[in-house]
């Protein structure tokens, strides 16, 4: 509100990670992406800390939103909430989740990097969970790309490392309502060894064996 200080929730996340950077690859991903989606509960504590302090009608900017994983839970709260997201494949995820939740999800297929500032500062709450640094401009340029639209309030999940006195001194009309930090397992299940073959030759780009390299003794 005017005349009140800004803030920015601060949600630390420690774990291991690549960095991808092309709808592309999410396109090609998304498979894996889901698998893992479905067999693990990584981000129920960042849907407990959301849903706790996000106000009905609030207008939320989902950088960077998947398939929708945390929108949906806003959205169901009475949120209203616009999914940015530029891979097409979580595009159909995002589809199909609008039937089991029985809401429709509002998508900007756009990167983040083509968001004008004044576009951003119609929203009441940024929330980027784990994506800020997988845009062009990186982790810090990107945070300074909110902070100077003037957007109230940030809620901002990640998994690198950036300066946070450098952004203090910068914005100081912004404060840090809580920072949390923990470590958590980011598993996948596989139902065969097919699976498990397929995933890491996409992640390495390679065959992981050649049948005609192998030997018999």
């Amino acid at each position: 509100m005017k005349g009140e200080s800004l803030e920015l929730w601060l949600f630390y996340l420690i774990m291991i990670a690549i960095d991808i950077n092309s709808s592309s690859y999410w396109n090609d991903y998304a498979k894996w992406y889901k698998l893992w989606r479905e067999h693990n509960r990584y981000h129920e504590p960042i849907k407990m800390i959301l849903l706790n302090i996000v106000d009905e009608n609030m207008k939320i900017l989902d950088i960077g939103a998947g398939d929708g994983v945390l929108s949906f839970p806003l959205v169901t709260k009475g949120c209203i909430v616009t999914a940015l997201e530029p891979s097409e494949s979580m595009h159909k995820f995002i589809h199909d989740n609008n039937k089991i939740y029985n809401r429709k999800l509002k998508i900007d297929t756009r990167r983040f990097e083509k968001l004008n500032p004044s576009e951003i500062s119609q929203f009441d709450f940024a929330l980027a969970c784990n994506s800020l640094h997988l845009t062009e401009n990186g982790i810090e340029k990107s945070i300074f790309k909110l902070f100077n639209s003037g957007i109230e309030n940030v809620f901002l999940v990640t998994e690198k490392i950036f300066s946070l006195d450098l952004l203090s001194r910068l914005y100081p009309e912004y404060k840090i309502h809580f920072s949390y930090s923990y470590i958590c397992e980011s598993l996948f299940a596989y139902h065969s060894l097919e699976e498990v073959f397929e995933h890491w030759e996409f992640k390495l780009k390679r065959e992981l064996f050649s049948l005609d390299n192998l030997f018999i003794f």
